[in-house]
């Protein structure tokens, strides 16, 4: 489920690459800043956030990564349901092929077991590997996956202290490109993934042209808006060379709207 993320662009349409040289500014150094901040704005739309808005100049909060664990604790046990003795089994039989770790007899009580929603369930020991197959490539689990039952405690709380430790994971993996190209570092729940994340960038001075590559899980939704995000950080670059160029004819005694 990892996704290779490649952008290759200058952040230089006509009016902008007019414009800096007009003010006779860096074109490289405009190019890396610009590129920072597009990699800032993929950042801030990717999963977990708090509520789905406009892109943004971080990374992610706090409150977003407390918004991804509570998603993903709750993702985790749709998918993988834990039996245990604490569950109160009535039948003596589970009960004793729980306390015995008999995955095979506790499957052949499942598949009979009336008025239980765990009827027919697979029973498994535990793998990551397993739970991420039933999660699409957003890190989600449809509705209609059948969950599977796990008999140790222990490896089901370990892989869920996994899941949970991988929160903010493809956040990392622009964050740590945007610092690459100048950008502040972002909080330590996402800059702790940077030596587990994939990221790749280059600089090209004549053109100015930035190019960046990222790969990790849960990038689908930066997929999707990165027209709208490049369209964005476009129209930001040129306000703030306009501004620029009022601001000089002001300084030079010429009236500005």
């Amino acid at each position: 489920m990892s996704k290779n993320f490649s952008v290759d662009s200058t952040l230089f349409k006509a009016k902008a690459k007019k414009l800096v040289r007009q003010l006779k500014l860096d074109e490289p150094k405009i190019v890396k800043e610009q590129a920072g901040m597009l990699a800032q704005n993929l950042a801030s739309v990717t999963p977990p956030f708090v509520s789905y808005g406009k892109p943004k100049l971080n990374y992610g909060t706090k409150k977003d990564i407390r918004q991804g664990i509570t998603a993903t604790r709750a993702g985790f046990y749709s998918v993988v349901k834990l039996m245990t003795e604490s569950q109160g089994w009535k039948n003596k039989s589970i009960r004793a092929a729980i306390s015995r770790g008999d995955m095979g007899a506790a499957q052949a009580i499942l598949k009979n077991a009336k008025k239980s929603k765990k009827k027919n369930l697979k029973v498994f020991k535990y793998s990551d590997l397993r739970r991420n197959k039933s999660r699409n490539n957003r890190g989600q689990a449809p509705r209609n996956v059948v969950p599977f039952v796990s008999m140790s405690k222990e490896d089901v709380e370990a892989g869920l202290a996994r899941a949970l430790y991988n929160v903010g994971m493809a956040k990392a993996s622009f964050a740590k490109v945007a610092v690459m190209f100048g950008r502040k570092k972002p909080i330590k729940d996402i800059s702790r993934h940077f030596n587990k994340v994939y990221a790749k960038r280059t600089l090209q001075k004549n053109p100015s042209i930035a190019r960046f590559t990222v790969r990790s899980h849960g990038l689908d939704v930066a997929t999707r808006r990165l027209k709208e995000i490049e369209k964005n950080r476009m129209k930001n670059l040129v306000k703030q060379l306009e501004k620029i160029i009022r601001s000089n004819a002001k300084k030079a005694g010429f009236k500005t709207r």
